[in-house]
């Protein structure tokens, strides 16, 4: 008799982790590029995961290669890193998708194209806020930010503008349509503004214009605020961002939750974690007298120093 119970209390100890494996919901993960930067936020999004979270994840091919369409077919959810991987999956219009590593204005053009898509997001786009909070820790005696907004980023125009009021600055906003015409369009603000906040806009910030902005403020000796590390490397005084692996962490606390008890989607959020970075070379060259990282970090949130 005590051989039998015993064998009874063993098989459901052995049962009960199979069933909550069973239970768990399986998440289909399809990159956009089979390349270092995609397979590390797919890494870091593993061991940000905590272990008895309620879900299974699974590769499920790339963009560029194959995917794996029973995996697709069956998964809870499926989420997309980067936007082509989000259009593919938005295209079918079958599971809930979570995309990844995408901009607001991507998420915006997907669901245009896909009404019927059910698709959550989670954006690289900095909330004005935050970028608000960044300019006056960083520039305390500013009156006026000069904002250049392309097609995309003009939806963002009243919100970058209350959040500025709310942080005592002025917003003053220039409108480019056509690439080449930037530095006419900044031309205006750089008489009449204290800093410029580059937009993530590909009529604003590409290959051919980043270079002329940041050579024609700096010659005006006025700051350029913008929104990754590779900016702020190439001469703006400071940005605040998430990486990948900050993503790849909001993610995982978003999957740890379930879908059980969310909104329906559509439904997109902002970075939680982040980070900030200052060229103290820029700093110098334009004698500000910036705060240490620390403090930076302490002033936002939540922020890390990079």
């Amino acid at each position: 008799m005590v051989k039998a119970v015993c064998a009874i209390l063993l098989g459901l100890a052995l049962a009960v982790p199979l069933l909550a494996q069973a239970a768990a919901m399986e998440a289909a993960i399809v990159i956009s590029q089979a390349d270092e930067l995609h397979s590390s936020f797919v890494d870091a999004l593993r061991a940000a995961l905590p272990p008895d979270a309620p879900v299974r994840l699974s590769p499920a091919g790339s963009t560029d290669g194959r995917l794996d369409e029973a995996l697709l077919e069956r998964a809870d959810l499926a989420i997309a890193v980067g936007y082509p991987a989000a259009e593919a999956l938005a295209r079918r219009e079958s599971r809930p998708t979570l995309a990844v590593l995408v901009v607001e204005q991507s998420v915006r053009k997907l669901r245009a194209r896909h009404p019927n898509a059910r698709l959550y997001a989670i954006v690289l786009d900095q909330p004005p806020e935050r970028q608000m909070s960044l300019i006056r820790s960083v520039l305390p005696d500013a009156h006026s930010v000069g904002v250049v907004l392309g097609l995309q980023s003009a939806p963002q125009r009243a919100a970058l503008s209350d959040a500025a009021t709310r942080h005592g600055l002025t917003a003053v906003f220039a409108q480019v349509e056509d690439p080449s015409t930037l530095l006419e369009s900044l031309d205006p603000l750089l008489a009449t503004t204290d800093l410029i906040l580059a937009t993530p806009d590909p009529a604003v910030s590409n290959a051919i214009n980043v270079r002329p902005m940041l050579l024609t403020t700096y010659r005006r000796r006025l700051p350029v605020f913008a929104y990754s590390q590779a900016y702020v490397d190439a001469g703006a005084l400071a940005a605040v961002f998430s990486s990948p692996a900050d993503i790849a962490r909001q993610v995982a606390d978003w999957l740890a939750r379930g879908l059980r008890d969310r909104p329906e989607p559509p439904f997109t959020e902002t970075p939680r974690y982040f980070r900030i970075a200052v060229n103290r070379q820029v700093a110098r060259a334009l004698r500000l007298a910036v705060p240490d990282d620390a403090q930076l970090a302490q002033a936002l949130g939540t922020g890390r120093p990079q």
